[in-house]
């Protein structure tokens, strides 16, 4: 039946929410959630589509769409004589012309569930309760990307009203397909008549002290006269309609202070569509990249503009198919494919798993690039030498396959004529881990959140960093000229390690010095040698310098020995610049200090040195022991 056939619009039932015990003003829960750095059409992208993912039906490819379009006075009139309120701010009040965003999903379970707040099976399907019925309800096992909080009142703060119009399709508890429609709005509370409001609203059919949806046959027709996007076939999933969207710069995240080519678009329609396009790329990118050996990406996005569809993939990809290579590359590892992942340059991504205590946390793929063979991609906003919002890092959760964030966790200049990208995706068995040290914006891995996954965070974070040093800049080696004395150090392989390196001792010739010719007498200073612990990092000063300190025994040689310490700050392509001693504000701890850089260490004691760096600076540390030629 066509929606003209519903005649004219009835009002919905009104149900404004009245303070009870307990209760939340309706802005609280914003403030409960949390702030991002995220611009709201970037929350209000992220987290719907995280949401849908996570509603996907099995063996189905999902699709998830945005339709931002213009309405005219029929519907504004339809929507003013739907939703009836006496608040002073009504959703009568709208501009003469107004828009509406219509957000989509299909190939999902739809809003299925009771449809009132009755207890539910843990195994039975709830979504109508959690996402109009309540707030902040999350999943705890990984799996999700989303949640029914943060990403809830991203849609209702979008709206200049607050209002939200929902249609779902679903399978309802006697295995029937069927049609529901309910309206809900989110705004400032009020008194009424002595009475305290919560600033929540439904508009449904009203049942005593509760409100329903629609259902069925009027919810179907109803639907198809407010939304574009229909229900074909056996179609599941849910449809929003967020009234009079917010449109303006800041609610896009268009900048004022940098080049931003949507600051000379004429219409906010078309500054919409392009902010909406870079959100949808940059934060849901490996939903448009086929895994290897198929055919179609895992999720069908679509964008548009008072009905024409916009593009999400250039004819020239760019940087998107070098962050694609990465995420295949970790894809084909973990189903042990044999096949090759290698950049559109040909050059081949190999994947690092990266472990704590024997266990893999995820894997990391990072991809060389070659800007000299790559085709010029005019703005890019998936590059980070272009986009500066954009990091050379992608994290991300093994299941849902979405953007987290991306980061720099490492500092490194690129060496000349090479870039590169890396992708870090979390074991599937590692999910629940990551999912629980995310803020309600799920945009950041918090070290800090303590317990043992702050400990997983901080893990990941060093050995993503080491790798990245491993293979990307790798130390040098230092040959000595043979002239030279060769120190029992470095005790560093690479930055901030320590290990022991042969030590060739200066000997005694008799006459009370030392002879410098490199002859060796004593079969016991052959054996002297430093064992040494990694170094720790034991306070952070205000202006970023960092007290560190090392744990040390000099095995073997005589009973007293004079122990050297050298400090240097590593620079560009592993150039090192020693620190001055007296900027280390050296102590000793077990041994006695001899010099400005030296202590005499007993033979077998443990010592700890403990020093100051610089800021910010990548350090190496070499410790050296020779004879103590000052007895007497």
């Amino acid at each position: 039946m066509s929606a003209s056939a519903l005649g004219s619009i009835e009002p919905l039932d009104w149900f404004p929410k009245q303070f009870q015990p307990g209760d939340m003003d309706s802005t609280g829960g914003d403030r409960l959630l949390g702030r991002t750095e995220l611009s709201p059409l970037e929350i209000l992208i992220r987290e719907t589509a995280q949401n849908s993912w996570d509603a996907r039906l099995d063996g189905r490819r999902p699709t998830y769409g945005l339709h931002l379009r213009r309405i005219d006075w029929r519907m504004r009139a339809d929507l003013a004589r739907l939703l009836p309120d006496n608040e002073p701010v009504t959703a009568g009040g709208l501009p003469d012309n107004p828009y509406v965003l219509e957000i989509y999903d299909r190939g999902t379970t739809g809003l299925d569930g009771p449809v009132t707040l009755r207890p539910v099976p843990a195994d039975g399907p709830r979504n109508f309760q959690d996402l109009i019925l309540k707030v902040g309800v999350p999943r705890d096992d990984g799996k999700g990307g989303g949640t029914y909080g943060f990403g809830k009142t991203a849609s209702y703060a979008f709206s200049r009203r607050g209002t939200v119009v929902y249609w779902t399709r679903c399978y309802n508890e006697k295995g029937i397909l069927e049609h529901r429609l309910i309206a809900s709005a989110f705004r400032d509370s009020y008194v009424e008549t002595g009475v305290q409001f919560t600033g929540r609203h439904w508009w449904g059919r009203r049942d005593g002290d509760t409100i329903l949806p629609l259902v069925g046959k009027p919810a179907e027709l109803l639907g198809s006269r407010l939304f574009t996007r229909g229900y074909e076939n056996d179609e599941t999933g849910t449809s929003m309609l967020v009234v009079d969207p917010d449109l303006t710069a800041e609610s896009l995240g268009v900048s004022q202070d940098e080049d931003d080519p949507v600051l000379d678009l004429a219409t906010e329609a078309t500054t919409f569509a392009a902010k909406a396009r870079s959100a949808i790329r940059v934060h849901l990118w490996p939903k448009l990249i086929a895994a290897p050996d198929t055919e179609e990406p895992p999720m069908e996005l679509v964008l548009e503009v008072d009905n024409s569809r916009k593009p999400l993939v250039d004819a020239t990809i760019g940087t998107l198919a070098l962050w694609g290579t990465g995420l295949n590359a970790i894809r084909a590892h973990r189903t042990q494919s044999e096949a090759l992942i290698k950049t559109p340059q040909g050059f081949p991504v190999h994947v690092i798993p990266i472990t704590r205590y024997q266990r893999t946390l995820g894997h990391l793929a990072i991809v060389p690039r070659f800007q000299a063979l790559e085709r010029t991609v005019g703005h890019d906003d998936l590059d980070p030498i272009r986009n500066p919002a954009i990091s050379r890092i992608a994290l991300m959760r093994g299941q849902p396959e979405l953007i987290v964030s991306t980061v720099d966790w490492t500092a490194h200049t690129p060496l000349e004529g090479l870039e590169w990208l890396a992708v870090y995706k979390s074991a599937d068995d590692w999910d629940a881990v990551y999912a629980r040290t995310e803020p309600p914006a799920h945009d950041a891995w918090v070290a800090s959140s303590g317990g043992d996954e702050g400990l997983v965070v901080k893990a990941t974070r060093t050995k993503v960093i080491a790798a990245i040093r491993e293979t990307l800049y790798p130390e040098p080696a230092i040959v000595q000229p043979a002239q030279d004395r060769v120190r029992t150090g470095p005790l560093a392989r690479r930055l901030g390690a320590l290990l022991p390196a042969p030590y060739e001792p200066r000997t005694d010739t008799g006459t009370g010095r030392p002879d410098r010719g490199g002859r060796r007498s004593r079969a016991s200073d052959r054996a002297r040698r430093i064992d040494a612990s990694p170094s720790r990092l034991i306070a952070t000063y205000h202006d970023g310098r960092q007290r560190q300190r090392v744990e040390f025994v000099v095995q073997g040689g005589p009973a007293r020995s004079l122990v050297r310490i050298s400090v240097s700050a590593v620079g560009d392509e592993g150039v090192h610049e020693p620190l001055d001693p007296d900027e280390l504000e050296l102590e000793w701890i077990g041994a006695d200090a001899a010099g400005r850089s030296t202590a005499l260490a007993e033979s077998a004691v443990p010592v700890v040195v403990e020093f100051t760096g610089a800021a910010r600076r990548a350090l190496r540390i070499d410790l050296s022991a020779e004879d103590f030629d000052g007895d007497n």
